[in-house]
């Protein structure tokens, strides 16, 4: 098993209240994430020891993925921690840290993460997703 922790920062031309509500809805993440595809089938509210729950698509394959949402602390940070988690992932702790600069905000994201392949193969596709997530929400905010 590898454990890595890969932080990814993205400055958003918004202001922190307008990031906090963007993201206050998984809704948007499902709109933000083009890889893979996400629907979540539950709560879509980012809030204090709601669980989320999704299906990930990626080559015609649908996962399960669940994640609890806990130390939320509005508009500055709030963390997931996978409960059930696919392949090839065994723990998965997702701190989403928001700092105001003016009229942008500074998002921060840092993962902690286990997995059963080589951190070298799984890295670029993590490095990927929040790179395309990236570019969704600088479209979002640019409107």
């Amino acid at each position: 098993m590898t454990s890595f922790v890969y932080t990814y920062q993205t400055i958003i031309n918004a202001p922190i209240e307008d990031v906090w509500s963007f993201f206050s809805s998984a809704t948007n993440l499902s709109k933000i994430t083009s890889f893979p595809k996400i629907e979540v089938t539950s709560d879509l509210r980012t809030m204090e020891g709601n669980k989320m729950e999704m299906k990930l698509g990626f080559a015609g394959v649908r996962m399960k993925w669940i994640s609890l949402i806990h130390d939320v602390d509005a508009p500055t940070q709030f963390v997931d921690t996978g409960i059930k988690l696919p392949f090839p992932f065994t723990e998965w702790k997702h701190i989403h840290a928001f700092t105001s600069q003016g009229n942008q905000t500074v998002m921060d994201d840092q993962v902690r993460c286990s997995t059963v392949l080589p951190s070298f193969m799984v890295k670029p596709l993590v490095n990927n997703m929040f790179k395309g997530r990236e570019q969704a929400i600088k479209l979002h905010f640019t409107k």
